[in-house]
């Protein structure tokens, strides 16, 4: 009942941009995380178009990431599923990025691709928790279909609009806004 409510809210945003933040404030809401951010896929990069709650060093950080970075989006993009870091300080591929989250103040992060039934890529979906933190089997399973659901959705309002200048468009206003310098 909750994936098809939610689903059905997201059918009714018309535009790439409100669906991107929509999914975001959803799965925000379905986890009950503190922070969150959609990245979207540049060629093989990942770039930050939406976020809640995340401070500007957090933002520089992850500005760009590629899928061999140790962190959880660029092993969800690596591994094309689902990663979750209950524990950012027991994870040995995440410690480069401690300091940052101890700045951020988050302990746990999921991330999950952003995949249309017929495999395409559209980026990743994290959250960001500050306390550690398991995200339930049947939150997780609601999540991932509801990715799938939302990726097919954002597509199609793309249009005849490539997605990688979307990505960048989306990724420049955010900066732009939030004063952050490359």
């Amino acid at each position: 009942m909750l994936l098809t409510h939610m689903t059905e809210r997201l059918v009714q945003c018309d535009t790439f941009e409100r669906a991107i933040w929509h999914m975001l404030d959803d799965v925000i809401s379905l986890l009950g995380a503190e922070y969150g951010n959609v990245q979207l896929l540049i060629g093989q990069e990942l770039v930050i178009a939406a976020q809640r709650g995340l401070p500007s060093d957090f933002l520089k950080s992850f500005r760009r990431v590629t899928k061999d970075d140790g962190s959880a989006c660029g092993r969800a993009l690596l591994l094309g599923k689902s990663i979750v870091i209950p524990d950012v300080e027991k994870d040995m591929e995440f410690a480069i990025y401690r300091n940052i989250a101890k700045r951020t103040h988050f302990r746990a992060v999921q991330s999950t691709p952003l995949i249309t039934p017929d495999g395409q890529r559209l980026g990743i979906l994290s959250t960001h928790f500050a306390n550690p933190h398991q995200p339930s089997k049947i939150e997780m399973e609601t999540l991932q279909a509801y990715g799938i659901a939302a990726s097919q959705h954002a597509f199609e309002l793309l249009r005849d609009e490539p997605l990688e200048l979307m990505a960048k468009r989306m990724n420049e206003i955010l900066y732009d806004s939030l004063a952050i310098p490359d």
